[in-house]
């Protein structure tokens, strides 16, 4: 997952996994910023997942622009 991908998706969440692709980190390095309260996650069971607008922001993406984006991409698919 890159930037991109983040950005056109309609995902609420993403995984740790793709956090640290996004970030271009190994997700150790994601887990220590949770646990660091860098980064807002969810706890669901065993799985940690962290909501994609807080993500954005993080990585300077505005969230109006992402909506933006996110809207532009779905009127496109209809």
């Amino acid at each position: 997952m890159n930037l991109e991908d983040l950005l056109s998706s309609r995902s609420a969440v993403v995984t740790l996994a793709q956090a640290a692709s996004v970030f271009g980190v190994d997700v150790r390095t994601v887990t220590r910023a949770i646990e660091n309260g860098d980064l807002p996650a969810l706890r669901l069971g065993r799985r940690v997942l962290i909501p994609r607008l807080p993500l954005l922001a993080a990585l300077g993406v505005r969230v109006d622009d992402a909506l933006t984006e996110a809207h532009g991409a779905n009127s496109e698919d209809r």
